[in-house]
């Protein structure tokens, strides 16, 4: 049964996973081609998800910034998962999350359990009239970090120190620009950089352009359908 309930919303959400070795010993993102996608392996990280019960049915794959916005309720049951070497990149709506909703959250704490030498990162954005904005990153055996809001609060909530996520990684911010200043108002810090700069090489000089992720149509968990409706609905 098919539900066309329009979705009024938009955004993205986003969790990454990067496996050792965290140097680019292998092919990076910046090759030409870029390294292929495993769409077995991929099938298997879908069905791993907190937020899914089952895959129903792979879809036609399509390339990573074509991935269309949800219109309706249908389409928030549509997940992209790309393996590409030792990145693992998920696509998955209900993951969005809010200031009440922490998805993403959860969901990384899934696959850290999953997956304990990862580093883990996740984004959020949610355009709802208002605009919630949501980064995490979740460094094997180390430091993690969840910093986000919505654009009209005058502070953002910040858990953990991103500096001594950069200390951990061997990482100096200076030379990456002003956007990086993390003594900035966190609410106009590039953190989608910073993300980068804590998956290592192998993302940093990432070019999306040409990756293509499967594509599958999945049943809902309780827990996905719940957040779907919270989020999505709410």
């Amino acid at each position: 049964m098919t539900d066309s309930t329009p979705v009024d919303k938009w955004g993205t959400y986003e969790l990454t996973l990067l496996f050792p070795p965290f140097t680019p010993t292998g092919p990076t993102l910046s090759d030409a081609p870029a390294p292929p996608n495993d769409p077995v392996r991929a099938r298997r990280v879908a069905e791993s998800l907190g937020t899914v019960a089952e895959v129903v049915e792979e879809l036609p794959s399509r390339a990573l910034d074509d991935l269309p916005s949800p219109g309706t309720r249908d389409d928030l049951d549509v997940v992209a998962v790309g393996c590409w070497g030792g990145l693992v990149l998920v696509v998955d709506p209900a993951l969005a999350s809010d200031a009440v909703v922490s998805s993403m959250a959860e969901e990384i704490g899934r696959q850290r359990a999953l997956h304990p030498d990862a580093r883990i990162t996740g984004a959020v954005f949610l355009d709802a009239g208002q605009e919630f904005s949501e980064y995490l990153v979740d460094l094997p055996g180390g430091p993690a970090l969840r910093v986000g809001g919505w654009d009209d609060e005058e502070e953002w909530a910040r858990h953990g120190d991103p500096e001594e996520i950069l200390r951990t990684l061997d990482v100096d911010p200076a030379g990456h620009g002003e956007d990086l200043d993390l003594d900035e108002d966190p609410r106009f810090v590039d953190w989608d950089a910073f993300l980068a700069l804590a998956l290592g090489p192998q993302v940093t000089d990432g070019d999306r352009s040409r990756l293509r992720p499967s594509l599958f149509r999945v049943r809902r968990s309780e827990r996905g359908a719940a957040a779907l409706a919270d989020v999505w609905f709410g």
